[in-house]
Order: C-alpha cells, then structure tokens, then sequence
C-alpha cells in the first residue's frame, strides 16, 4: 500500500461522518459542474435498462444520505443500505421513515471491504463514490461478488483518471489550501447557487481510477461488463464551475452527447454495470 493511501479510508469515514447534512443538500440544490445528480440519474437509467425485476432486492454500498435508495423504493425495489458513516446511516433511517419507505429498505453501519451479509443474498449491488476512498480495490469487489447471487447485477462508478476535471484536481487542491480560498468559495456558492452549505473539500486525497484495469479487475473477480458510461462533462472543474451554475447548468446537460464519442473519456466519472458469471 502507498503511503499516501494508507489513512485514506479512515480520512474519509470521518469526513462523510461530519458532512452528512451537506451531502443531503447536495442531492436538492444542485450546481453545475456537482457530480452527485448526474451519478445518480445515470444509475437510475442503468437499472432501467437493464430491466431489474420489481421486487428485486438490492445493496446500495456506502449509501450516504440515501437519496439512491429513496427513488429505488419508490420504482419498487426493496433492500438495504450501508455505510460506515453513522451520521449517514441515521439520516438514511429518519428520511426513509419520513418518506413511508421503512418497510421497503433498511439502514445500517457496515464495512464494505468485509459485508455482514451471507454468500448470495443479493440481486444488485450499487457502489458509487466508495473505491475511491479504499487503500485497494480487491476487497470490496471481491465482496459484492460474493453476496450477490448468480447472475446478479453490479453497478460501480469511479472517479475517472483521465477525466477533464480530474486532471487538474492536484492544482485545485493546492488552492484550496491557501488560507481563505475555501471560505471564498462557500460564500460565493450560497451567493450563486443558494442553499446553506458552501464549497466541498477535503482534507485527503480520493484515488482516481483508469478505466480499463477496473474493467480488468471486475473480469478478474467473476463479472461480465454489459454497459458502460462516462458521466459529468463539464467546462469548468468544480468549485469554480459553481460561480457560473445559472448560466452553465444547461450547456453541461448537453454535454453528455460526447459520451457517444471518442471525446468521452475525458468524463468525470466511469459508470460500468455488470453481471455475476461466476461463483
């Protein structure tokens, strides 16, 4: 393991832990250039496609504030949710109750590098904005291979190495580490874009993925890839995409043609949904 990863996990388990209300936000007052509600459109219409029986039972892996599993239940499917963010896991609960969908998931603290779940139990797995923030890939992959059943779907989502934004992320965090360049930003955030919480950062840095070895490792692990999708075209790297928001919002919608393109592999984030061959 690298250096530079070896806290990565625990970093980022107190970070979702402190910003349970902000991620919450994020999912109601979006910006353009935010990854979250692209994400989670483009998982909708995967489990669309894909035609997942109604009544399917499915894990969302590192669920956070649960707005995946909310619209899930709402399409008829049943599950649960993990996360290792008690704050998470507790507003997860609270919103789904609030909601009538208690009877349809459930919520709860779990490790997603070792599942407390039996061999097969699963018709889909979900993990998005997760495997960046594991010192390795091995296990939580090895993981939802194992508790998904034979021929069960999986849809994993990566920070994109060669992705537009994700190429300037080592400057952007240099900048945000000038003494009040974060604060700026937050404010000009709620000025532009509204809500209570400003810009996003952290204190670590996430791993970036490249797209073909993940696809190499999930092969590896027993998964046949039946689509894939890169996600979130942007002109301007957040959080500087955010001061434009009004203006950009519509123009980054249209950007996602280039997924059908040789231009897609600058996208923010690779999107693959698999199926389970192997035991």
């Amino acid at each position: 393991m690298e250096s530079a990863e070896a806290g990565l996990k625990e970093s980022a388990i107190k970070h979702f832990a402190a910003k349970a209300s902000l991620y919450a936000e994020r999912y109601v007052v979006q910006a353009s250039g935010d990854v979250l509600q692209p994400r989670h459109r483009a998982i909708l219409q995967m489990v669309h496609e894909v035609m997942l029986p109604k009544g399917s039972r499915i894990l969302d892996l590192g669920c956070g504030p649960g707005a995946l599993s909310f619209d899930l239940a709402k399409q008829g499917y049943r599950g649960v949710g993990l996360d290792a963010a008690p704050a998470m896991v507790q507003r997860s609960k609270l919103q789904a109750a609030a909601e009538g969908l208690s009877a349809l998931w459930r919520y709860q603290l779990g490790d997603v590098e070792a599942l407390p779940f039996r061999n097969e139990c699963f018709d889909a797995a979900v993990c998005a904005g997760v495997i960046e923030y594991l010192p390795t890939d091995e296990n939580v992959l090895r993981e939802a291979a194992r508790v998904l059943k034979q021929g069960g779907r999986f849809i994993l989502c990566v920070t994109n190495k060669y992705g537009y934004t994700a190429s300037l992320s080592a400057i952007l965090y240099r900048i945000q580490k000038i003494p009040g360049a974060r604060r700026l930003m937050s404010i000009l955030r709620r000025i532009v874009v509204g809500g209570r919480y400003g810009a996003m950062g952290f204190g670590f840095r996430p791993r970036k993925h490249r797209p073909w070895a993940v696809r190499e490792l999930m092969i590896k692990h027993g998964f046949r890839i039946d689509k894939d999708q890169y996600i979130q075209f942007t002109l301007l790297p957040a959080p500087f995409c955010a001061l434009t928001s009004k203006l950009k919002l519509a123009i980054d919608e249209r950007l996602d043609v280039l997924d059908r393109t040789p231009l897609r592999i600058i996208g923010s984030c690779y999107l693959m949904c698999a199926r389970k061959e192997m035991s």
